[in-house]
């Protein structure tokens, strides 16, 4: 059967709140409809989508999506079974965030309830002792010894890990491994840096699984407690997340109460 579809573009309006960009028949798309399909793709292309440019691909995408849906309905599959399957499945997944989503809207969490948190697990948010090291590795004694002769020539650091180690993480960058913490590092390696005062190499060369290290303290951190105020707003959102879960599974358990769960 024909159709007569009427495709208008207003492309000049893109930016318009509310204003039709498209009209299909008796079927508007909005500028409304556009954002609302930016919205729902991953962060890492709302940039583009955000455009003019982006914009009017969304655009068309949403005109194409809608002439096959209107053909798709003059064909019968608005009451095609496995069509109404999705639907009510769908409808169902809805309904149950909505009422979660309103179930748990009141719970908030005041600031009180952070200080405490925050005092009774203080521990938890102790910055651990750090040392920054940049290191030069190599597998042999004998890289090991000239590496050594020439720091021992007053070569800088930096630049003998540039030209000897054989760490592809960190000898583009000097030998630098940044700051880490005691655990993070093999144990011999851990001691040695953890031993040095800023500014200090290892004497001696330690020796790893991953072969001959020369280790240089760059810089150190003593361990510090993290002030409230620093983690104020990742306290309540973990108390909040916490309370959310809670009344979940409150709802659960009076769900369960009213309609008895038989597992087979």
């Amino acid at each position: 059967m024909k159709r007569f579809l009427f495709v208008f573009f207003l492309l000049s309006s893109l930016f318009a709140a509310d204003k039709i960009l498209a009209t299909i028949g008796a079927t508007n798309i909005t500028e409304a409809d556009v954002k609302a399909y930016v919205d729902t793709l991953p962060a890492q292309y709302t940039q583009f989508y955000s455009t003019a440019e982006g914009q009017r691909e969304i655009l068309n995408r949403l005109v194409n999506n809608k002439l096959l849906a209107i053909e798709a309905k003059a064909q019968g599959y608005e009451k095609n079974p496995e069509v109404l399957k999705i639907l009510e499945n769908v409808k169902e997944d809805i309904m149950t965030d909505r009422y979660i989503r309103n179930s748990v809207a009141d719970i908030t969490v005041n600031d009180t309830e952070v200080s405490k948190y925050y005092e009774d697990n203080k521990a938890k948010f102790v910055q651990p002792e750090a040392v920054r090291a940049s290191h030069i590795l190599v597998d042999t004694e004998e890289e090991l010894k000239t590496a050594q002769a020439e720091l021992g020539k007053g070569r800088d650091f930096s630049d003998v890990a540039k030209e000897f180690s054989t760490d592809p993480g960190s000898a583009a960058q000097g030998g630098d491994l940044g700051f880490f913490t005691k655990g993070q590092m093999v144990e011999p390696f851990e001691q040695a840096a953890f031993a040095l005062k800023k500014g200090e190499t290892t004497k001696s060369a330690v020796k790893t699984q991953f072969g001959w290290h020369i280790i240089k303290a760059t810089d150190r951190r003593a361990e510090t407690q993290r002030p409230l105020n620093e983690i104020r707003q990742d306290i309540r959102e973990a108390l909040l997340q916490q309370k959310q879960t809670e009344k979940y599974n409150q709802l659960v358990e009076t769900a369960k109460k009213k309609y008895p769960v038989n597992l087979k």
